[in-house]
């Protein structure tokens, strides 16, 4: 997927391809809640996600976990 943001067995994994964008935002509904999608691109990279964070928290690797999630989540991808 062009994004990158997909459905995972344990959460949602996020990991964009993009040709150059500085960034981009998107939601996405999983599982009946709301990830609010954040996607920063400081170096304009096609891949490579440097870090993610959930409703302000760290998370390690790219697949925000559902058991983490509230009803409404703000998620912000940092990519380099």
């Amino acid at each position: 997927m062009f994004f990158g943001i997909r459905p995972d067995y344990d959460g949602l994994l996020i990991d964009p391809c993009v040709p150059g964008w500085k960034g981009f935002t998107a939601t996405r509904k999983f599982r009946g809640k709301i990830a609010n999608i954040t996607v920063k691109n400081p170096n304009k990279v096609e891949k490579g996600v440097v870090s993610i964070t959930l409703n302000g928290k760290a998370i390690e690797g790219n697949v925000v976990p559902f058991s983490k999630m509230k009803n409404v989540n703000e998620v912000v991808v940092t990519m380099g």
